[in-house]
């Protein structure tokens, strides 16, 4: 029985619009598996400290880490998904997936528009989907600000378009809310203004006045990013305004075109990245300098997006990403998807040039993104099987310490250094003594010496039964603690811990006088206290300290901070007027190099007391930590 002409057009209709959806499955099943992993960790937990309406809203909107801002991608999604679901990741996953198969269908609807071409509205969002840029912002719970932020950008574009076919003023006016609420997905939404402008420019000169008042969010927008995010100088966020900017930008071009990124699929002669990145980059020039010789400014805008997109992170030399190309290789997958269109019925010399290069293309980049994203499910697996038998662990050995030995660096970064225990009140989980020689430093993510029990702390806990021992390894965990035992027992008593973290009740017999009783994960001193640290080994290492003051209320200024190591007075520190977070450093006397143990000392010029409480409170401790 042959489909009437409706029926066949209702299937061919279809086949248009869930070939891009299926062809994402394809490539990307596996991160619709993947587990949390890194900082998804610090997300998931934000819930654990909200106990009010104020406290919601400060986690919903207060700037984080480096003063971004992001409720709708990153607080609300984290927050609201681990109410309902848990640690259950399918639905975290399942709703990115929704998300990106709606950009699919915004990039092909905006391709139809700005190129006249059907062709070229299917063509587009595969290429797009096929682009190994996007596995990790498929693959990664926390990279969900990409694909969000590319819906509101898509979007805002889209009624853009409706707007200038019909010059209804309701398109305009949706255009203005999708693109102020862009804003709470990602900061590179500042750069929507510029792709409106950019358009209008080239296609339809008339509305270009239109666009210009969006610039007036978006500068306010930078100007408060910029004040309340820390200034960074140096390490991964230190911006770098120099010619390592043009170096940036051709690492992103290789990265977006695939066969520089065939080194993640397996060993290639040197020459192919190289050569495939120069066909493909010839090919798509010469595309749009014919398009430009018959005045389709549109080929130059379309150009100009991928370098728009990602003017924002350009400085940014120490922290080249994958994931930051997840918008600007929109811009080339709508023109790519425009070349074949334009080639469908031209010669067959032009369709064989096209599918070559769209060949080599899809050759490169299909590989890397799949090689990429099982990687990001196998480190979840892994992360998953830690966290989970962590959670075992406590729950059979309610009140000890967790140590865990055979931690990696990956699995310490990704599965560890963001504290995930702490989502099912797993709070003293240390890794064994000595762990830190497998592990690879990364300072600009944090510090390590945390994250790892002393050897003499952990033999007390041990010979006290208050600890337990389990191996990492092979997907599950392994109670080693009388093997543990017996081998750390015969390498004689640890030196003294050089880092003591006031507010674990581990760490109590480190500490003097003057400390009262752990509340939470810190610990308030009195006027002044002591406590006892390993000595510094060589003349670099220096004494940092870490802590809270509460703001005065007395109005005589900052707090004054005093220490002292071995009765030795070092530099005081002024605290700041408003409170909050501190972390110091001090220089050490250059007699306590050597010594096995030091006595430091802290006092402060004044206390407080709070109505009910007799007691005098000088300021809250976390770590103290020579190193």
């Amino acid at each position: 029985m042959k489909l009437s002409n409706t029926g066949q057009g209702a299937c061919v209709s279809a086949a248009y619009w869930l070939t891009p959806p299926l062809l994402c499955l394809l490539v990307y099943w596996l991160g619709l598996k993947a587990w949390f992993q890194a900082d998804d960790f610090a997300w998931l937990q934000l819930r654990q400290d909200v106990h009010s309406w104020g406290e919601l809203w400060r986690a919903v909107f207060a700037p984080m880490a480096q003063g971004t801002i992001r409720p709708w991608s990153e607080r609300v999604f984290f927050m609201a998904f681990s109410a309902v679901f848990g640690l259950d990741a399918l639905p975290f996953r399942v709703w990115v997936f929704l998300t990106q198969f709606a950009n699919l269908a915004l990039v092909s609807a905006i391709t139809r528009r700005v190129s006249g071409s059907r062709v070229a509205g299917f063509w587009a969002p595969i290429l797009w989907t096929a682009n190994g840029a996007l596995a990790t912002a498929m693959s990664w719970t926390s990279a969900y600000n990409q694909i969000l932020c590319c819906f509101f950008v898509l979007t805002s574009f889209y009624l853009l378009l409706r707007h200038v076919e019909t010059g209804r003023l309701r398109y305009y006016v949706a255009q203005w809310v999708t693109f102020l609420l862009g804003f709470g997905a990602l900061e590179i939404n500042v750069v929507y203004p510029a792709l409106a402008a950019g358009y209008t420019l080239a296609c339809a000169r008339r509305y270009l006045w239109r666009t210009l008042p969006m610039l007036v969010p978006s500068v306010a927008f930078v100007w408060v990013h910029n004040w309340v995010a820390p200034k960074v100088a140096s390490g991964a966020y230190g911006m770098h305004f120099d010619a390592s900017v043009l170096g940036t930008l051709w690492t992103y071009w290789e990265w977006a075109l695939g066969p520089a990124r065939l080194d993640l699929v397996g060993r290639f002669p040197f020459w192919v990245g190289p050569a495939g990145t120069l066909l493909l980059t010839a090919g798509i020039l010469a595309f749009v300098g014919w398009k430009v010789r018959q005045r389709r400014w549109l080929a130059a805008f379309l150009l100009a997006w991928f370098a728009i997109v990602l003017a924002p992170v350009l400085p940014l030399r120490d922290h080249v990403s994958d994931y930051y190309l997840t918008l600007p290789t929109v811009g080339l997958a709508i023109l790519g998807g425009w070349a074949c269109g334009c080639v469908w019925g031209s010669s067959w010399r032009w369709k064989v040039a096209a599918v070559a290069l769209a060949g080599l293309y899809l050759a490169s980049s299909v590989p890397a993104a799949r090689t990429t994203t099982r990687w990001r499910y196998d480190r979840g697996r892994a992360v998953r099987a830690l966290v989970l038998g962590v959670w075992r662990a406590h729950q059979l050995h309610p009140g000890k310490v967790i140590l865990l030995e055979g931690v990696d660096s990956d699995l310490f970064w990704s599965g560890v250094f963001d504290r995930p225990f702490r989502l099912f009140g797993a709070r003293e989980v240390y890794l064994t003594p000595g762990s830190e020689s497998r592990i690879e430093p990364h300072p600009e993510l944090g510090e390590l010496a945390g994250h790892v029990l002393p050897g003499r702390i952990a033999q007390q806990a041990l010979a006290q039964s208050r600890a337990v021992v389990y191996s990492v390894g092979g997907g599950r965990l392994r109670n080693i603690t009388q093997i543990y035992q017996l081998v750390a027992g015969s390498q004689g008593e640890a030196e003294e811990p050089r880092q003591v973290n006031v507010g674990a009740p581990l760490f109590a017999g480190q500490l003097g006088s003057g400390w009262y009783d752990v509340e939470g994960a810190d610990r308030w001193m009195a006027k002044r206290a002591t406590l006892r640290l390993g000595g510094p080994r060589t003349s670099s290492d220096r004494l940092y300290v870490s802590g809270y003051a509460l703001p005065p209320a007395d109005g005589k200024g900052p707090l004054r901070l005093t220490v002292a190591v071995d009765g030795r007075a070092l530099p005081a520190a002024s605290l700041a007027d408003s409170g909050g977070r501190f972390s110091l450093e001090f220089p050490l006397p250059a007699e306590a190099i050597g010594k096995p143990s030091i006595e430091v000392s802290v006092e402060v010029d004044r206390t407080v007391t709070h109505s009910g409480d007799p007691r005098q409170l000088g300021m809250i401790f976390g770590t103290f930590a020579v190193r």
